[in-house]
């Protein structure tokens, strides 16, 4: 494994498996994590680490139909896209509670050589001195379609922390209001509806409902890769939302991730909602905004309300998203359709733009 030292430097002199550094990794008489990780004697350019900072919940998941793999996180500090996502289309994981990226870059290391997420985490955390305060989860897709998943936390975590494997995903939070979150979150992922990407919001959305970050949640992330799909010829990431620094940030994750998704995903079937008369006129509103329908702005979506998407369609996002008729029923892209409904029109393209 590579040195746990990387951006660390204030560990230097605690990471030794002896009872004086577990002495120094807790408060007593609790045997809670404590405030800071500080070596003796450390210079004023070695900053302690706060390790009650790093209160965080997460999803992590892969889909064997739609061949992603992803994770949605939401926590306090600032960086979260930074610290805690690793992976690619067939394999997720998430470093918590502490992040490690050497641990996070052994243990897909391991999976790729041959072990099974469980057994490559419960490995390297065999190795890490602070493996008390980390949590790690690792989700792996194979190519026969099954999906295998770890997880790990370390005891000695901050309290209300919790986890829950499913069959496809694993759910983990440290430093929460409620050790409760992790079920409803998984919850919510089962029960949710649409491709992973919202399926993954919708679980962090669940788990608001309970509860949350100690501190607030201020900073997020959703990111899905996929490597099979037509985004794939631009980039194998289909989803990614960040958000930094936001009392919002929970919303603020929705609006970015439909920003990302309905402008550069291409449509799934799953994410499919009824044209009813309130979507039309939601659609309609925008397209008139932006010049490019002028029709009478009822529930009906005759011909020219067509041509006005596709219109729309062709300046401001990759892939043509027309309205499709299933079993009798005009639908049209849910993720588009929340794309407009949040859109800043001054940041899109208005009507006639490449004929000027």
């Amino acid at each position: 494994m590579m040195p746990l030292t990387r951006g660390l430097l204030v560990l230097s002199s605690v990471l030794l498996m002896s009872s004086t550094a577990s002495a120094q990794l807790t408060d007593k008489p609790s045997g809670r994590p404590s405030r800071s990780l500080r070596a003796p004697g450390a210079s004023a350019m070695e900053r302690p680490v706060n390790l009650k900072l790093f209160g965080t919940r997460a999803i992590v998941a892969c889909d064997p139909v739609e061949q992603s793999c992803g994770m949605a996180v939401i926590s306090f500090p600032s960086g979260v896209s930074g610290l805690v996502p690793y992976g690619r289309s067939d394999l997720a994981v998430a470093t918590m509670a502490l992040p490690s990226v050497d641990d996070a870059t052994a243990v897909i290391s391991r999976i790729d050589a041959g072990e099974a997420p469980q057994a490559a985490i419960d490995t390297v955390l065999a190795s890490d001195p602070l493996a008390p305060i980390r949590q790690l989860a690792a989700v792996k897709l194979h190519p026969d379609g099954s999906v295998t998943v770890g997880q790990r936390t370390g005891a000695e975590n901050s309290p209300a922390t919790c986890s829950v494997k499913g069959a496809t995903y694993v759910v983990q939070a440290n430093n929460m209001t409620t050790s409760d979150i992790c079920r409803v979150m998984a919850e919510g992922f089962d029960k949710a509806r649409g491709s992973l990407p919202q399926r993954l919001y919708a679980s962090l959305k669940a788990g608001a409902r309970v509860g949350g970050d100690r501190n607030g949640e201020r900073s997020g992330v959703i990111r899905v890769w996929n490597s099979t799909n037509e985004t794939a010829f631009f980039t194998h990431v289909l989803a990614d939302a960040v958000v930094h620094g936001s009392s919002t940030a929970l919303r603020d994750l929705e609006v970015e991730l439909n920003r990302y998704q309905g402008t550069l995903g291409v449509p799934y079937p799953s994410d499919l909602v009824v044209l009813d008369r309130d979507t039309v006129r939601l659609v309609k509103r925008v397209l008139r905004k932006l010049d490019y329908y002028d029709g009478p702005m009822d529930g009906t979506w005759p011909a020219s309300a067509e041509q006005a998407l596709a219109d729309f369609n062709w300046n401001n996002i990759f892939f043509d998203k027309p309205t499709v008729v299933v079993d009798g029923v005009r639908k049209i892209d849910g993720v588009l359709v929340k794309f407009m409904r949040d859109a800043d029109l001054d940041a899109l393209l208005r009507a006639g733009h490449f004929d000027e």
